[in-house]
This record gives C-alpha cells, sequence and structure tokens, in this order.
C-alpha cells in the first residue's frame, strides 16, 4: 500500500523538463469580456477571475488543477463561457419515435375512432 502511494505521489509531481504552464487569469479575463455580462453576473464573473487567480498563485500546481480547476470550470459554465454551455451546443437533432410511442399512438387513434 505504501509503494502504491509513493508511486501515485511521483506520478503527480510535475516533471522537471514539463513546460512551466500558462497563466489562467488572462484567458479568463478574455472570456468574460467576450460575454454580454450584465450587472447581475458580476458576483459570478468575479468569482472566476478569483478563482484563476488563486490556480495561478498556488505553490502546488497539482493541488489547484484538482481541487480548483473544477471549481473553475463550473462558473464559467454557469456563465455561458464554455462550449458545453452556449446555446448553440444545446440544439440536438429532433428525438425519433420510437415503437412503443408509435403504438400508443396508433393505440390511442383506435380508441378515438371506436369512441366516436
Amino acid at each position: 500500500m505504501r509503494a502504491l502511494r509513493a508511486r501515485r505521489a511521483a506520478s503527480a509531481e510535475p516533471r522537471e523538463d514539463a513546460p512551466p504552464l500558462a497563466p489562467l487569469a488572462p484567458s479568463v479575463e478574455a472570456s468574460l469580456a467576450a460575454l454580454e455580462l450584465g450587472p447581475r453576473d458580476e458576483a459570478a464573473a468575479a468569482l472566476a477571475r478569483r478563482y484563476a487567480e488563486v490556480m495561478d498563485n498556488a505553490t502546488d500546481p497539482v493541488w489547484a488543477t484538482r481541487w480548483i480547476g473544477p471549481l473553475l470550470l463550473r462558473s464559467l459554465e454557469e456563465l455561458g463561457a464554455t462550449p458545453k454551455s452556449r446555446p448553440s451546443a444545446k440544439k440536438s437533432a429532433p428525438a425519433r419515435e420510437n415503437k412503443v410511442a408509435q403504438l400508443r399512438l396508433a393505440h390511442a387513434a383506435a380508441k378515438a375512432k371506436r369512441s366516436s
């Protein structure tokens, strides 16, 4: 068990030859500037900015990415700043009727025909 924990800890440490992480605050600021946010959105935008600052200034980038990253992503989703949260991503193809739905419609039509 101890060896497993040591391997996990070693794999989570940033490598010496890894390039430095780019700061997130400028990217978050650019994303927020591109959105049409009203005064009611300022608190959520400020929270997203704060999360980005915390991640940029963290002494342990692995910890910040693991624990603060999802919070930042969630706040950006609420503001509509991610592809998943944009209205164009929510459009989907109309649902096809399955066999059960077709049978129900046929049954309802037959029942209505008998009662008239």
